[in-house]
């Protein structure tokens, strides 16, 4: 391959990479639900968030560790075979901020998410995933040993 032909290639590469990422778009929860993500408490977050507080037990699963040694980083997973899932929520309770993500779920998609969270102390990792106007949770609860929000 002559040095030209490299080079147009390359360029035509980088034009593409500055095209791509206006083409893609996300929405920041954080300013969209301010209000929501500023709560201390998950019953003031999750009606801020949804409009009720009223939840239906199950229909949703949580994979997390028991004893997290370092709460800083606490892995969890999050899925359901729930069809028509709008949105799903993550709630960690004793945090500052009781709102920890919120993903919105496209319609064609498998609602399973893998995340990071940081806890303050022990406490419940409550999810909540909208289907059709219903909210459905589940909960579990992760011991802390040490880290966390509070180092």
């Amino acid at each position: 391959m002559n040095r030209r032909k490299f080079i147009g290639i390359g360029a035509g590469v980088v034009a593409t990479a500055l095209v791509l990422p206006s083409q893609l778009s996300a929405v920041d929860f954080r300013k969209k639900d301010a209000k929501a993500f500023a709560d201390k408490d998950i019953k003031s977050a999750l009606k801020d968030l949804y409009g009720t507080d009223t939840t239906i037990k199950g229909g949703i699963s949580i994979s997390a560790p028991d004893i997290a040694e370092n709460g800083a980083v606490v892995p969890i997973t999050v899925s359901t075979d729930k069809a028509n899932v709008k949105s799903i929520a993550v709630f960690i309770e004793g945090n500052p901020e009781a709102l920890a993500a919120v993903f919105n779920v496209p319609a064609t998609s498998i609602p399973k998410y893998a995340l990071r969270v940081k806890m303050k102390k022990t406490g419940h990792i409550i999810v909540v995933a909208n289907v059709d106007g219903k909210l459905y949770t589940n909960k579990k609860l992760v011991k802390v040993t040490i880290g966390g929000c509070g180092g």
